[in-house]
């Protein structure tokens, strides 16, 4: 009689097997996720960067216009610098820094051309890279 109870007794619960197989394939399920969401924040942060080049790049432009000569310095572009030509601020303070807080890296050699540029070095903060540690240029914007 207690075989037959047996037999007739459904199974409760999960075994030990059934319960990792679970598991793990939850932690993959969960690990291609993370990895999505961490590059698309990497992504947004290089948009943020080349959007941030492209502002400063008009503000550079407002500076020169309005003073006859392009800023030796970014912060040429928050603060007077007695210039009584000089109608900014054409930036804010924040906005002279990239999305890794760096500041930009600007150049104009001549000083009176147009060849300036903005540079963010990118997530790695040194020049050069690839991919995301890429270097974001005004040129290429």
């Amino acid at each position: 009689m207690k075989k037959q109870q047996l037999k007739n007794k459904k199974q409760q619960g999960f075994s030990l097997i059934e319960i990792l197989v679970v598991m793990v394939i939850m932690a993959s399920i969960m690990g291609i996720v993370a990895n999505s969401i961490g590059n698309n924040k990497k992504k947004a942060k290089m948009k943020e960067a080349e959007i941030k080049i492209s502002k400063l790049k008009m503000s550079v432009e407002s500076f020169n216009t309005d003073t006859g000569y392009y800023p030796r310095s970014l912060e040429a572009l928050v603060n007077d610098n007695g210039d009584g030509n000089w109608l900014g601020p054409y930036a804010r303070k924040k906005e002279i820094k990239d999305p890794w807080n760096e500041e930009f890296h600007y150049s104009n050699p001549g000083q009176h051309d147009e060849e300036f540029s903005i540079v963010s070095y990118g997530s790695d903060k040194s020049p050069g890279g690839a991919k995301f540690n890429k270097d974001i240029n005004s040129w290429d914007i």
